[in-house]
């Protein structure tokens, strides 16, 4: 019967991160093994949540100051992917930067339009109250997105 069973097979690997995903480091690292098992191709995307609130709304340098931010944890993260892979493991990654109002309709759509095959993602542990009162990006995800979506605490 195993033999009947079809092993799914990943060629992108999409993992989102974002400031306020408090399990973005566990997300990256279980990423990471599974594009090296799967000799998958690694995108990290990195989402700036761009505010419509007319009271805080981001200013060019705000949103520029947020960038540099993304890309230097977007640069160490690179280096700490190729500094721990040993020669039989290299992951081959790509990093973006993207910003959005909202983040997880930024994730699904990012993942269609770039032919992702799984998303891995974070989650914060809310309780289900107040994912209901707050809202949570990652139950979105999954209720959204086209391909498999491994969700990590």
């Amino acid at each position: 019967m195993h033999n009947l069973i079809k092993r799914k097979t990943f060629s992108k690997i999409l993992v989102a991160v974002h400031e306020s995903f408090k399990s973005a480091d566990t997300a990256v690292d279980y990423a990471i093994k599974v594009a090296q098992d799967y000799d998958a191709k690694l995108i990290i995307l990195y989402i700036i949540r761009a505010n419509t609130n007319l009271h805080t709304v981001n200013s060019p340098s705000h949103i520029i100051q947020l960038k540099k931010q993304a890309q230097a944890y977007l640069t160490e993260l690179s280096e700490k992917i190729h500094k721990d892979s040993n020669k039989d493991d290299i992951v081959r990654v790509k990093t973006e930067i993207i910003a959005s109002i909202r983040i997880a309709d930024a994730i699904v759509s990012y993942a269609k339009d770039k032919h992702i095959d799984l998303i891995i993602i974070g989650t914060r542990g809310r309780s289900k109250l107040k994912s209901i009162v707050l809202g949570s990006v990652t139950p979105d995800v999954v209720r959204h997105a086209h391909c498999l979506v491994l969700t990590v605490r």
